[in-house]
């Protein structure tokens, strides 16, 4: 019986491209859908505990998210390596690659564990964290944050599954995990009276079942991929270019991380209600940005995958493709979200007339920036797919540090917006951001190359 690899790599190859784009992307934006709802679950079900702790957690949540970038980073490299060599039919080479991802993606977890649950406080202080949310930030941070390790064990089983097209399979287990977090919450919170805690202790856990199931699914499932360590023989032909195309994905998804901490400040001096519709507005887009962002991170597999076999013309058809896909699927999701705003809004406010205002006022203006972010990130999945991942880390940088930023600082600074001052900033970084992404792509489009080839082909098994 031939392996679902095996398939998997005839299809991207070989088979139609809408239809492997659609099989690979549509799991994938469903599995970052799936992470962002753990977010929303946490401002739901806080959203009956307080205006503070929503606050809280709002403020907390980019700090946890520049530990996921890193993992991220991580992740894509994996991604590239593992794919390029399953295109070239090198499978062992690919297990050996994977293996060394988990071991240094375990490593990694461990340590930032340990130096964010000691200096949580000082972190977060450092962060410009008020003393009306230091005390719930510092707790829920603390809790969180030792989720990490199996956050980086999630990240590399993710970049196993996707390198082989699999990504299905993760799909499923992040949708289990979610169920697991959505009971537990509610049955720490309104049953046990715990509070905070309770967001924090149903992420741990809903975490940690994902990382079993990775475990046992790359360690012990009989497939082509199937894992050993046997297989660990850390070298420095895989390490280098993981850390190469891994470190600008971890610059990026950090800084744009870093700057919602600095936006936090201009935020917070309107008043912790706007902080607070700030936060909900952001954790509802987030769901539907993901619903796009899906189509570049199912990209990127089949970019490499062709290229390591040779097929530049196919690799560029995939693109054009994917960005007309994602561009329709974002105008579909701004149709939706717009009607509903008020709706929406209202799940999460729970009641609080000043918290609904800003909220729908943010959706309002900055929600329809999701068709610009589409073609910013399906030239991210190019970039990621190629291994030129320096490009995303450009673009990012352009879009925090010349384009949100300033907007910001401008329009809080030199005209009487009041807040709108921050939702028309996030709306006009993201359009500039969709224009430079495009035309970074069409100056280096004509020569589409693997980066770090020249390591990985040396001997490293």
């Amino acid at each position: 019986m031939k392996d679902k690899l095996l398939e998997r790599r005839d299809l991207i190859l070989k088979g139609n491209l809408w239809k492997a784009i659609f099989i690979l992307a549509v799991p994938v934006a469903i599995n970052d859908f799936v992470r962002s709802m753990y977010n929303l679950i946490d401002t739901f079900f806080v959203s009956n505990i307080g205006s503070m702790e929503i606050a809280a957690i709002t403020f907390v949540g980019p700090l946890n998210n520049i530990i996921r970038a890193i993992s991220l980073g991580m992740s894509v490299a994996g991604t590239n390596l593992i794919a390029r060599e399953i295109g070239r039919k090198d499978y062992n080479k690919a297990k050996n690659i994977a293996m060394q991802l988990f071991t240094v993606a375990v490593f990694i977890g461990i340590i930032i564990t340990i130096v964010c649950f000691s200096f949580s406080k000082e972190i977060l202080l450092a962060a410009s964290a008020t003393e009306s949310i230091i005390d719930i930030a510092n707790l829920y941070f603390r809790l969180t944050v030792l989720s990490s390790p199996f956050i980086f064990i999630n990240s590399a089983y993710i970049a196993i599954k996707s390198a082989n097209g699999d990504t299905l399979r993760s799909m499923n287990v992040n949708l289990v995990a979610m169920a697991i977090k959505i009971v537990l919450t509610y049955i720490l919170i309104f049953k046990f009276n715990m509070g905070i805690k309770s967001l924090a202790i149903s992420t741990i856990i809903g975490t940690m079942f994902t990382s079993c199931y990775a475990v046992y699914d790359v360690f012990i499932r009989k497939t082509v991929m199937k894992l050993s360590f046997k297989l660990l023989k850390l070298s420095k032909q895989v390490i280098i270019p993981l850390f190469l195309i891994g470190i600008p994905i971890i610059i990026e998804k950090s800084s744009v991380d870093f700057s919602f901490i600095v936006v936090n400040k201009y935020v917070i001096s309107f008043g912790e209600k706007v902080l607070a519709g700030y936060g909900i507005t952001n954790r509802i887009n987030s769901l539907f940005f993901s619903a796009v962002a899906g189509f570049g991170t199912g990209l990127a597999p089949i970019i490499s995958q062709n290229l390591g076999a040779g097929q530049e013309k196919r690799a560029k058809e995939s693109i054009k493709k994917t960005y007309l896909m994602a561009l329709v699927i974002s105008c579909a999701v701004i149709s939706i979200v717009l009607p509903f705003k008020y709706s929406l809004a209202g799940v999460f406010s729970n009641g609080d007339s000043a918290v609904l205002y800003h909220t729908v006022n943010a959706i309002s203006v900055y929600s329809i920036s999701v068709i610009p972010w589409a073609i910013f990130q399906v030239t991210s999945g190019i970039f990621q797919g190629t291994g030129h991942t320096k490009y995303n880390m450009f673009i990012s940088i352009m879009r925090i540090y010349c384009f949100r930023l300033p907007l910001i600082i401008i329009f809080t600074k030199f005209t009487h917006m009041s807040e709108y001052s921050i939702w028309y900033g996030m709306l006009l970084s993201n359009i500039l951001t969709g224009f430079f992404a495009m035309g970074l792509y069409y100056i280096n489009c004509k020569n589409l190359r693997l980066i770090g080839d020249h390591y990985l082909q040396k001997e490293c098994i």
